[in-house]
């Protein structure tokens, strides 16, 4: 017995030794410049982001600015690139033992080329537990497959089509804001918008009347779940394999220890049981003439030519959940804020909108036409941009090549990132530069 447990742990530690020695020594990436300790653990990131609290961010500048390299050679194999900048920062580090991080945006339209395809890396999207969906699915083919058969949906014709709906949302949502001014109570802006951009009536054809009326104050349960899962998503990418332990236990044990988390499972009944009822009405609409019910994102993917695997129950319930949070928490956190701390583009604004009119409704055409108002809102979406180290993606092409890169870049097999830096004042809500 005491012999087994000695072959067990030494080999456990040869594991391990073997391990670090691999990373460093004899990995694809070990000379690439960077911290050692980074490019031996993932454990270095755990610290940053998990215990110091969403920091890893910061950190990865500092590496740039302590281990980048103004020359950077590295070869492997039919592979290498050479790199010279005339930066301060060097342009790439290790970050992790699988990771490079690239700090230049000229590089961008490299990494993003469509003629090169790009698998999302898995220790990024697995913690958001969506495998099924377009948004957690790794592979650029199957996303691309996933990803066509929605598009129609969410065309610019489908949002003129059924613009009626969202007018209806945002009226809903004024009126309860008047109320809140009414009643001279404060005003949470961040869950009203939460719940606004909730697209349940529109992708499921839920009634609109739940959000508000239901939920007077907002859901904050709601608000405070999406908060803390975007938190809790630091530590599950570390270990992700506990995700489906709290499918183990009972749902009446998540209600009890924390009503945020009893949410999702509700999400997931509701839409499992909203999809029983779309199959229910295409079955009873079979052969019926007339124009018939409003087309649901249900509707979209069991009409398209996805194959027939791709139309589960499964599938199709991963899709909606995903389309129903997806920009919900990202939306509500951001443009209000910056023109509330800029009162002069807020003025600018208001001065435009005035320009249709007081008190009319516009049309989305109408917008459109705004300048500033269409510049608000694209600046607001860059600065809420959820990828605050920029995308995560897995190389599959033999090799990358641009302009400034004499060679090829980084192996194929590894996950590449880019930063955010494409201008001095890339944290400030600017929208007067999008306007020339």
């Amino acid at each position: 017995m005491a012999y087994t447990f000695t072959v067990a742990r030494m080999s456990i530690i040869g594991y391990i030794v073997g391990t670090l020695v691999y990373r460093l020594y004899f990995s694809p990436l070990s000379k690439i410049p960077g911290s050692k300790l980074a490019a031996a653990t993932l454990w270095y990131e755990f610290y940053y982001d998990v215990i110091l609290g969403g920091q890893y961010t910061f950190k990865i500048k500092e590496l740039h600015q302590k281990h980048g390299s103004n020359h950077v050679h590295w070869g492997h194999g039919m592979l290498s690139f050479n790199v010279r900048t005339d930066s301060s920062v060097g342009p790439i580090i290790r970050i992790s033992p699988y990771e490079v991080h690239i700090d230049d945006p000229e590089y961008y339209h490299t990494l993003y080329s469509h003629r090169c395809p790009r698998d999302k890396c898995d220790y990024h999207v697995k913690p958001f537990n969506l495998p099924k969906s377009s948004f957690g699915t790794e592979s650029a083919r199957v996303h691309r497959l996933r990803r066509g058969a929605m598009n129609p949906f969410f065309s610019r014709g489908f949002v003129l089509k059924h613009e009626s709906l969202v007018q209806d949302l945002v009226q809903k949502f004024c009126r309860r804001v008047e109320e809140f001014a009414r009643d001279e109570e404060i005003v949470p802006l961040s869950l009203g918008f939460t719940c606004l951009t909730r697209r349940d009536h529109i992708i499921c054809s839920e009634p609109v009347v739940s959000i508000f009326k239901k939920h007077p104050d907002w859901h904050p349960h709601w608000g405070q779940t999406l908060k803390d899962a975007s938190k809790l998503s630091v530590i599950t990418k570390q270990v992700a394999w506990t995700l489906p332990i709290p499918k183990c236990f009972p749902q009446s044990w998540a209600k009890a220890l924390n009503p945020g988390l009893a949410l999702f499972f509700d999400l997931t009944q509701r839409t499992h049981r909203r999809i029983l009822e779309v199959l229910k009405e295409r079955e009873q609409e079979r052969g019926v003439s007339g124009p018939g019910r409003r087309k649901t994102l249900i509707d979209q993917l069991l009409d398209s030519k996805l194959p027939q695997e791709e139309k589960s129950m499964e599938r199709l319930a991963a899709e909606i959940r995903s389309a129903i949070g997806a920009g919900t928490e990202t939306t509500s956190n951001s443009m209000t804020y910056h023109l509330l701390a800029n009162p002069q583009k807020l003025q600018r604004l208001r001065d435009e909108l005035l320009k249709l009119g007081p008190g009319r409704e516009a049309n989305l055409c109408e917008l459109e036409q705004l300048p500033y108002l269409s510049s608000c809102i694209l600046e607001g979406l860059r600065c809420v941009s959820p990828a605050r180290r920029g995308k995560h993606l897995r190389r599959r092409c033999a090799e990358i090549t641009s302009p400034g890169y004499p060679t090829a870049l980084v192996p194929a097999s590894n996950a590449n990132q880019t930063t955010q830096r494409s201008y001095t004042k890339h944290i400030e809500f600017l929208p007067g530069l999008l306007l020339g």
